[in-house]
């Protein structure tokens, strides 16, 4: 019968040293915790504990030096302690750490310990310096342009009105209206049945909200409401995707396009074409306000276990590892960010759409806020782009778990969450011989 005993805790303790200058351990202390500031409130029995974050590692090390040359071994600790800046310790139990030695450093000698000297000190973590940072909330000034843009679009549509001419003009700008509401329903029937619904609906309705007395803005009002009740607007980044692509793709359709007027036109024609220009102009620009809408209520990138494990502060002394959990990760059932195929397709397909309608629009507003919108579309859209790999599809040879696929496809076991999280794989132990999705690095 064979008999394992267990390594003596003696044989993992380290070799104590501070700057490199040993020292001998003959006990310390050591504090964690979190810092709480505790709120209490007149009348309310039970107090609020807010955390403020982690408290500041601290080690009081009672250490000492022994041996002939006792005297140089403590000068030259002493030497070390009073050294400006963080240091490395070496601490027998916790291993190797940056800090500082906070406040004053005892040193005591006695004649019935020759040739030994006492060091007491106390450590503390150094952390880090860090300053904040500059940044640009890219959607929220994206959001901000998208509703400046929308307010242009209730100005320019301000000079729709069919008050005071010709029945048979009106009825002939309501019919080019209808014409158009059917292009985009028919668009979006097999796309968005919420759109298709909903532009229906405000077909039925066109005579009561163009005619007067109704406002201009009532048909801008009942556009906006049709294109936001589509159900893809709602789903995961799949469906806004598509919802994004199809609303940039609408505005091109030949069926809304302006209608040119020429010098041969007799006065009606002219008063119908530019009555019924401005409201296809209403549906395109609409349709590309929803669309960056959308951008801007995708899921934002996720930073990477692996940046994660790179980025971790070395003051982070105590560390639980096991051999089973190594590369373990915790998939996530949220809604995954775009990749970065998407953002490029959404990119390209905004741009088109917004180009087209620039080339379309007279009144100088309108075109302002389009080209603001624009611009902050495109900067948020790179700020996405820069924080999200480029994925490529890679199909593996046999069906394997997601870890032994990471460790073969990028050395290293611990991104198996960048193929569970991008493919709808059942069970991470039986990734499946099927296309995936994965980065390209």
């Amino acid at each position: 019968m064979a008999f394992f005993s267990t390594p003596d805790w003696r044989d993992r303790l380290r070799d104590a040293s501070f700057r490199g200058v040993p020292f001998s351990v003959e006990d310390d202390d050591a504090s964690f915790g979190r810092r709480v500031q505790l709120h209490e409130y007149p009348n309310r029995d039970k107090p609020w504990a807010e955390d403020l974050g982690r408290a500041a590692r601290r080690l009081t090390i009672n250490a000492y030096v022994i041996g002939g040359d006792y005297a140089d071994q403590r000068d030259r600790l002493i030497a070390a302690v009073e050294t400006n800046g963080p240091g490395t310790l070496v601490h027998p139990q916790y291993g190797e750490m940056q800090g500082s030695i906070n406040g004053t450093v005892k040193v005591s000698h006695s004649s019935a310990e020759g040739r030994m000297a006492r060091i007491s000190f106390e450590f503390v973590e150094s952390g880090e310096l860090t300053f904040p940072v500059a940044g640009m909330a890219t959607a929220q000034r994206l959001d901000e342009s998208g509703g400046l843009f929308d307010d242009a679009i209730d100005s320019m549509f301000s000079a729709f009105g069919l008050s005071g001419i010709p029945d048979f003009i009106q009825n002939d700008v309501i019919a080019d209206a209808t014409a158009m509401i059917n292009t985009v329903s028919d668009a979006f029937k097999m796309v968005d049945s919420g759109v298709s619904a909903a532009m229906r609906l405000l077909q039925g309705d066109l005579s009561v909200i163009l005619m007067p007395p109704s406002a201009a803005n009532d048909f801008v009002r009942a556009l906006q409401k049709a294109w936001r009740a589509g159900d893809r607007l709602s789903g995961d980044t799949s469906d806004l995707v598509t919802m994004i692509k199809t609303l940039s793709g609408i505005t091109q359709d030949p069926g809304l396009s302006p209608r040119g007027t020429w010098s041969t036109d007799s006065g009606s024609v002219v008063t119908q074409k530019t009555q019924s220009n401005l409201v296809a102009a209403a549906i395109r620009t609409t349709a590309i306000s929803t669309a960056t809408a959308a951008v801007t209520t995708l899921a934002q990138p996720r930073v990477s276990s692996a940046q994660n494990t790179a980025t971790t502060s070395d003051s982070d002394i105590i560390t639980v590892t096991h051999p089973a959990l190594d590369g373990a990760q915790i998939v996530s059932s949220a809604t995954p960010p775009p990749n970065w195929d998407d953002l490029t397709d959404i990119r390209a397909a905004l741009n088109a759409a917004i180009d087209q309608e620039q080339l379309r629009i007279s009144d100088d507003s309108l075109f302002q806020q389009i080209s603001t919108m624009r611009t902050g579309l495109n900067r948020d859209i790179s700020a996405r782009l820069a924080q999200v790999e480029r994925t490529a599809q890679r199909t593996p040879d046999d069906v394997l778990p997601a870890l032994v696929l990471a460790a073969g496809w990028y050395d290293d076991a611990g991104r198996e969450s960048d193929i569970l999280t991008r493919n709808p794989v059942r069970h991470p132990g039986f990734v499946p011989v099927e296309p995936l999705r994965v980065p390209v690095r």
